[in-house]
Formats: C-alpha cells, structure tokens, sequence
C-alpha cells in the first residue's frame, strides 16, 4: 500500500446511488411494482427542529420530497436509491460508506495528498443525503463521488414484492461506469481509493474492457468498462437474498412489458445468477443472487472465453455500448 492511499479495508461498500431523470415517479413506479423497493418513509429534506418529517400528504405522495425528487429505500437505511427530477438522465451522484468520523476525516486527507479536489459536503448536503458527513469529489472520468458517515436508519423493508435484499457491511450492491480511459481510472480507484481488482475481461484493442473493483467482501462493489469515449452509469445491480427473489421479479417484470436486456443466467467470473433490465432512464438494472464472496487471500486474474456460464442471452460486448 502506497504512503497515502487509503487502507484497503477503510472503505466501505456503496451506500447509495443518485440518479437524475425526467420522471422520478416512473422511477418509483419501477422500483416498487417490478424491483420490490419501497419508498421512503421520511423522504430527506428540511427538518423542523432538527428533526426529519414524515411525509403525511398520501400514498401518492410517498417518498417525495419537497422538490420532487423520489427516495426508495431496500433496507433499515432511509433510503438508498435517489431520482432527481431534471430535463437530462443519468447519474448524479454514488455514495460509498465509511465507518467512524475519523475514517472519513483521515480519507480526505489522504485523497487530498494525492492532488485530488475533495470539500466538506455543505449542511444543505448532509441534509439532503441524511447523513452525518460528507465529503465530495470526482473520478477522472467526472463523475460525482461521496464519502459519508452516520447515515440515518429507520424501520426495515415491508414491501410485499416477495424479494429481500442482500446489504449490510457489503453495500446495497454494485454498478458498472463507463470510463473514455481505463487506465487514469483504474490508477484512482485502485492507487487513491484503495480499491482492489478482483479479475477484468479484455474486449479489443486500447484498453476495451471491463475491471472489477472491491472495496468489501463482495466480489466487486464497482466495475469500470471502457467501450468508447462517454461516461455515466451503465447499470445498477441489487442482490436478493433468495433466487426465488429473482424469479419472482423477472415475473413482475415481463407483465409489466419492461424491456429485459439479458436473461436469466450465471456469470463466470462472481457466480451471480440474474437478469438485466431496461429501467426508466435508458440504464440497465440488474437483479442477482448467490454473488461470490471474496476473501483477503483472492488473487486478481484475467478470464476469457465469454462471461457467462450458462444464460444471459443478449448480454455481450456489443450490448455493453452506450446507446447513442
């Protein structure tokens, strides 16, 4: 480990994903109706007194805040999956965990050490993510990255859907970049964030490809893919803790006539078994189970030869291009 990279076990899984679309309550159509989320129940936003309000305007207006956007929540966090209104989609914003205020303080000086932008996230911040820290910066592929601490809990998931999802100490689950350079952003996650590549697939020449990316025990809390020159989010993946969980999804999600990317299938190199899905904003949604558990002792290697043990019709290189 380098003087100033983080410690490798510093960094925590990812905490929550922002997303900026159009219409946030198709968001929260999708994520309820299909993925078995539920929304917030006390949406963030300006407190009274300090203290966060319930929003007690009706059903339809569950999990909206005040300006629109829409919190979803997956587990006894208060929310984990954020949709903010606005004219563009795509990503806004990824949050990863850290445990102790001092941890998040010792991360800023380190990210600071190595030439990186890094601030205080603002009180207006801290408020709208619910959390008691917060530190904000960018990857060198421009996209929105925060380290917080002390993020608020409430009651745990009651959704009828049928599925429970895996989180914890391991995230809420992991997502896939695009990157126009695989190299600068490998050399940040890995040198300055502390991540760890657990194996990669090469696709062509110039560094296409996809890395898969570390930072607990689940096999890759983040995967850099380098097909082209754009960035932003390729897809967003939640784990059920049953495969009947999965099953019961897929179900809901071909009578709701939602696009399915790529079916069901095991992947080589994590082991997870799932389905890919067209969400409201053009990004894929990936809905798992049986995701592999990487110990200290993993060796980082390369694998060939198709990604996929079985299934997962649709899902290829060509498939993996941004749509234009």
């Amino acid at each position: 480990m380098q003087p100033n990279q983080l410690s490798p076990g510093g960094l925590g899984g990812l905490g929550y994903v922002g997303i900026e679309a159009p219409d946030p309550l198709a968001w929260r159509r999708f994520a309820t109706e299909v993925c078995g989320l539920e929304p917030a129940l006390i949406p963030p936003g300006p407190r009274a007194g300090g203290v966060p309000v319930p929003n007690t305007s009706g059903p339809e207006h569950a999990g909206v805040a005040a300006d629109g956007s829409v919190f979803l929540k997956m587990d006894r966090r208060q929310w984990r999956l954020a949709v903010h209104p606005g004219q563009t989609q795509g990503l806004a914003y990824l949050g990863f965990e850290l445990l102790l205020e001092s941890d998040l303080e010792a991360a800023m000086e380190s990210i600071s050490k190595r030439g990186v932008a890094i601030r205080s996230g603002t009180s207006e911040e801290l408020e709208a993510r619910s959390v008691g820290n917060l530190a904000v910066f960018e990857d060198p592929a421009g996209h929105r990255l925060e380290l917080f601490c002390r993020p608020i809990v409430d009651e745990p998931l009651c959704s009828d859907r049928g599925v429970e999802f895996l989180t914890g100490a391991l995230g809420m689950g992991h997502v896939v970049l695009y990157v126009a350079e695989i190299d600068p952003a490998l050399d940040f996650y890995r040198d300055v964030l502390g991540f760890k590549r657990t194996d990669y697939m090469q696709f062509g020449p110039d560094g296409m490809g996809i890395h898969f990316l570390r930072c607990t025990r689940r096999h890759h809390s983040l995967a850099l893919l380098q097909v082209g020159p754009p960035s932003g989010l390729q897809h967003l993946m939640l784990e059920s803790t049953t495969l009947d969980g999965v099953g019961k999804t897929l179900d809901r999600a071909l009578a709701a006539g939602v696009e399915i990317s790529s079916s069901l299938g095991r992947h080589r190199n994590d082991k997870t078994v799932s389905f890919y899905m067209k969400g409201p904003s053009g990004f894929d949604i990936e809905i798992g189970w049986d995701g592999l558990l990487v110990d200290d002792d993993w060796v980082e290697h390369e694998f060939a030869g198709g990604g996929d043990d079985w299934g997962h019709q649709g899902l290829d290189a060509e498939s993996l291009k941004p749509a234009e």
